[in-house]
């Protein structure tokens, strides 16, 4: 008895914990979004609603970085909407950055592009192997600017972004998603593993050149942590 009484404290006190930290967040909807979009906004994280687990890492953008709409494990879709894939909640694999149809996609890091492809969900995706054996993807893109077998540079423009993904897969606005696998492409396997692998993925915010939740912005003739990534998305430049 002593001890489901000890478990019962535990689980009130860690519900009232993260009860506190979502009354203590600014919740957004699509209405914010836009005019945060039409005022252009940087350096924010967008919070849709409660979370099931609090974040791991705290993140803390660049205040000129485009904004942060939808984060890693979040239930939340990129324009607000509860995370679901064929008829299951899910959670989210990587991040994503509001951009507009056309806006440059850079490397996070030096590498070797292993696939550009287009998958049905998805759009068109980048999967390079960068620096340290890190694998990214690059979803939702337009125009590729790489090719299979290409080596790039840390800050090199490998895409020009894709249009509103309107589907499951693009929760109905234009955006990168990014996201690191835990191994690269899987030659033998079907929708989705084919560019990320079978094992998932690990969190972005642990490997930024700032160190954990601590984006950096590209800018060019900078010297950064060779095993580090900075951000996929152009920064704003000041006036």
């Amino acid at each position: 008895m002593e001890m489901k009484k000890l478990l019962g404290i535990v689980v009130l006190v860690l519900l009232l914990i993260q009860n506190s930290f979502s009354d203590s967040l600014e919740l957004h909807d699509k209405t914010s979004l836009y005019k945060m979009i039409d005022s252009g906004v940087t350096g924010v994280k967008l919070n849709w609603g409660s979370e099931k687990k609090l974040p791991k890492i705290k993140v803390d953008l660049p205040t000129n970085s485009p904004l942060l709409i939808s984060d890693y494990h979040s239930i939340w879709g990129a324009s607000g909407g509860r995370r679901v894939l064929d008829g299951s909640y899910t959670k989210h694999d990587g991040v994503d950055f509001y951009v507009e149809p056309g806006d440059p996609i850079i490397a996070a890091n030096d590498g070797k592009v292993l696939s550009t492809i287009v998958d049905d969900c998805a759009g068109p995706v980048i999967t390079i192997r960068h620096t340290a054996n890190k694998h990214a993807s690059y979803l939702h893109l337009g125009k590729f600017l790489v090719k299979k077998g290409d080596k790039v540079i840390r800050g090199q423009i490998i895409a020009k972004a894709g249009k509103q993904i309107p589907t499951k897969c693009g929760g109905g606005i234009a955006h990168l998603h990014f996201q690191i696998n835990k191994e690269g492409p899987c030659k033998t396997c079907w929708g989705s593993w084919i560019y990320m692998g079978t094992k998932g993925t690990y969190n972005p915010h642990k490997y930024w050149s700032g160190g954990k939740g601590k984006p950096e912005c590209f800018v060019n003739g900078k010297k950064y942590p060779k095993k580090k990534l900075t951000l996929p998305v152009l920064c704003k430049i000041d006036s």
